[in-house]
């Protein structure tokens, strides 16, 4: 029974695995759009997120120097890193108070930095980082600034949609 024991142990990601970051994001996620009290929720998922990302990532850590025994590829790491940062700037957009729309700015920002250098700016998958930037840019009253980032949706889809 304990060889067993053992064995699913063994298998079974724990709280600070790196493998846990897909199910944060989508509980934050949820969290947010429930918004209200929800939102603290939300930020405990993305804390425990950048908390498992930063020590997966650490010089010290053993498991990324042996990427073997890991179900996470370095490309995930970068595509971790970028959601970490949209979903933390959505986070702040959902907070709307003056001093978050800030830093959802930046998060968003760097969120689409990380975005574009993988897929590039006019990919279909930059599409929800547009719109909560063109979101937040909405709730500043810049119309302008808004209406750039829907149109940019708009004309990555009917390109992707006419190839």
């Amino acid at each position: 029974m304990d060889k067993m024991h053992g064995k699913i142990k063994e298998k079974i990601f724990m709280e600070d695995s790196i493998e846990l970051l897909p199910a944060y994001f989508v509980l934050a996620e949820a969290n947010i759009c429930l918004g209200g009290q929800r939102l603290k929720k939300a930020e405990e998922f993305l804390i425990a997120a950048y908390w498992n990302l930063l020590k997966y990532t650490s010089d010290e850590n053993e498991k990324s120097a042996n990427t073997d025994d890991s179900l996470v590829t370095p490309a995930d790491i970068d595509q971790f890193n970028a959601c970490l940062h949209k979903t933390f700037g959505r986070l702040f957009l959902a907070q709307t108070r003056p001093e978050t729309h800030k830093k959802a700015l930046e998060e968003l920002s760097q969120g689409i930095f990380l975005e574009c250098k993988e897929h590039g700016p006019e990919s279909i998958y930059l599409c929800s980082s547009y719109f909560y930037m063109g979101k937040l840019f909405q709730q500043e009253d810049s119309i302008q600034k808004a209406r750039s980032f829907f149109h940019k949706i708009a004309s990555i889809w009917k390109k992707f949609i006419m190839e």
